[in-house]
């Protein structure tokens, strides 16, 4: 494995779907990895993917934490089980899930010989850009959903400054042939339903495919700066409804929309995703590219086509 060196990897979220693809991509690179499973369907995603599953709960602490002692910590704290149209209610107790999980994570790992903890925090945080690429010193005005993050992500400055080595990464919006996208795009697309769409056109947002966000986290565990945070988007935005209008053009698919006004986005889904899913959230990849990493799916053509030719295969 020449220009690799052999580490051992433990991920938290690591039956997800952005867990999913790094356990692939660090076992294809011929590292030891660890995933925290809370269940025993978890615990088979995480073996079918190719990692070793570990038992245990980020709210309890317990035996997992002596895993989670790896050369690389991957931190993909999985969301809170709310109901989208109740985040504002449920906001403090989603606050407090996220510090626990952290805490029982980062003080397991605080006396080890860990070398890089990536810290997957979210885009939301930064709230509501325009249209124009920000970079990650841009100041943070959370939507509804980021201020339920922001509290841990504000925290994680105390754990720098005692010296643990985190790198926190804020992917955009992931796609791939998983999760939201094979719900929402790929399945109607293929079998000739209709797509929901709120609006003409959709907000501004940075995409980028799963494997390349995957890759992403695992550069960021060789080359990220102890303290850094790191957009991992393509450098190209696209309008939301893109992915579908793409998506249905390569498949050479007839493309059936049920247009609603942007106005009924909060009726169907709360206001408060409303808000995130409406709003333009465009981010700069500069400094993900000023330390190296380069892109396998630079545009969303790329990735779809590589979708595609996943399904005929």
């Amino acid at each position: 494995m020449a220009g690799h060196t052999r580490a051992v990897a433990f991920i938290t979220g690591a039956d997800g779907f952005i867990g999913t693809e790094l356990v692939k991509v660090l076992v294809t690179r011929g590292h030891q990895v660890f995933g925290l499973a809370p269940s025993v369907a978890a615990a088979q995603r995480v073996r079918r993917a190719g990692a070793v599953p570990v038992m245990g709960d980020l709210l309890v602490p317990g035996k997992w934490q002596d895993e989670a002692a790896a050369d690389w910590v991957f931190h993909l704290p999985p969301h809170a089980g709310c109901r989208p149209w109740r985040i504002g209610k449920c906001a403090p107790s989603i606050t407090r899930a996220r510090l626990l999980m952290d805490a029982h994570l980062l003080d397991a790992v605080a006396a080890g010989a860990t070398r890089r903890v990536v810290y997957v925090s979210s885009t939301s945080c930064y709230g509501a850009t325009g249209p124009h690429p920000v970079t990650e010193d841009e100041p943070r005005r959370p939507s509804a959903w980021g201020r339920c993050l922001t509290p841990a992500l504000d925290r994680l400055d105390g754990h720098v400054v005692a010296g643990l080595p985190i790198v926190t990464a804020f992917p955009g919006l992931v796609y791939g042939n998983a999760s939201w996208f094979r719900e929402r795009v790929i399945e109607p697309v293929m079998a000739g339903r209709r797509v929901l769409q709120f609006g003409k056109t959709g907000p501004w947002v940075s995409p980028i495919h799963v494997h390349d966000c995957a890759r992403a986290l695992v550069y960021l565990a060789e080359h990220g700066e102890a303290g850094g945070r790191y957009f991992l988007v393509n450098s190209a935005p696209i309008r939301m409804h893109e992915f579908v209008d793409t998506f249905a053009r390569l498949a050479n698919r007839p493309l059936r929309v049920r247009r609603l006004p942007a106005l009924a986005a909060r009726l169907v889904v709360g206001s408060c995703v409303a808000d995130d899913v409406q709003a333009d959230a465009v981010f700069s990849n500069i400094r993900l590219r000023g330390i190296g990493f380069r892109f396998r799916y630079p545009t969303l053509d790329h990735g779809l086509q590589q979708i595609l030719g996943a399904l005929h295969e």
